[in-house]
């Protein structure tokens, strides 16, 4: 039966490392035979780090995936969605390949992402590399909780995870990457009573905002299915320096256009859109596709 691979519903980590390569001309082969070792890696990691919770994922992009593995596609596997309007882009950049490294220790992320680049490094360009941490109580730099309708327990895979319906990429996810840079000047003027409007939730507690907001994060963003459940699992993390801060908001879901149905959701109209939009600008867009532990082993014995 398949698995999933580990970083796709794995628990919250204290710190990640993101890296996106893009594959050199020619080398596709040599990629797809080596990617079963990155699972390898991710036992190694397991046994020799067992206290840092170590979890992982290498996704293929939505562009590159016809040249990964022509044989077949995940259903609904398409390019990152091209949706702006006046007032508001979204940035796109595809990547060829997209590996997540988290646990509770950045030295041991640091060693993983490595031996990652040492297999690869032949093969493929390292084009970002994106160091992330869990900003107190798992919070955004806004100061409100990331993502707090995201499930979790079995729900979480329900979510994030392809089901038998799609036998050949069963346990796969469709993941979606965006690089938000945040205008906290902007953001840290308003009162907090304004921003808890914008956000839809209150700051302290994350309590949903009564009478609910059409325009704010919340209603915007966090979209259910007709069974009341979450569109979209979030893995995503805060990054930052002293000049710079922002979100790398990582998103995996069991269906491929989850991700598109929200970012229409988000970007609405002139009259109707997510308000936080004002405060924050996504510079980097990319969509992807993590098989499953058994389909990346696969690739090894269909490369000799």
């Amino acid at each position: 039966m398949p698995k999933a691979q580990s970083g796709v519903c794995a628990q919250a980590n204290l710190h990640g490392l993101h890296l996106f390569f893009n594959v050199l001309d020619g080398h596709d082969e040599t990629v797809k035979s080596k990617l079963a070792q990155l699972v390898e890696l991710q036992s190694e990691y397991d046994d020799r780090f067992s206290e840092a919770m170590v979890s992982s994922f290498v996704a293929i992009g939505a562009q590159y995936w016809p040249h990964f593995y022509p044989q077949a596609m995940p259903n609904e596997l398409t390019s990152f969605p091209s949706v702006s309007t006046s007032e508001h882009s979204i940035g796109v950049q595809p990547f060829d390949l997209f590996v997540q490294i988290r646990s509770d220790r950045e030295d041991v992320n640091h060693l993983f992402g490595q031996r990652v680049l040492q297999l690869l490094a032949p093969d493929v360009e390292l084009v970002e590399d994106i160091t992330c941490f869990r900003f107190l109580d798992g919070r955004d730099f806004n100061g409100f909780v990331y993502a707090p309708d995201t499930p979790h327990g079995r729900q979480k895979m329900l979510t994030a995870l392809v089901d038998d319906n799609d036998p050949d990429f069963a346990k796969g996810s469709y993941v979606h990457v965006q690089r938000f840079t945040h205008n906290l000047s902007a953001w840290q003027a308003l009162p907090v009573e304004d921003q808890e409007i914008v956000m839809g939730r209150t700051r302290l507690d994350s309590e949903l905002l009564m009478p609910l907001n059409a325009n704010s994060h919340a209603v915007c963003t966090e979209l259910k299915d007709e069974k009341g459940q979450p569109l979209l699992l979030h893995q995503g993390m805060p990054f930052g320096t002293m000049n710079k801060q922002g979100l790398l908001s990582v998103t995996c879901s069991a269906t491929g256009n989850a991700f598109a149905q929200m970012l229409r959701s988000q970007l609405g109209d002139h009259a109707h859109y997510d308000g936080w939009l004002d405060f924050t600008q996504a510079d980097m867009g990319a969509a992807f596709f993590a098989p499953s532990v058994e389909f990346l082993r696969s690739l090894k014995d269909q490369s000799v």
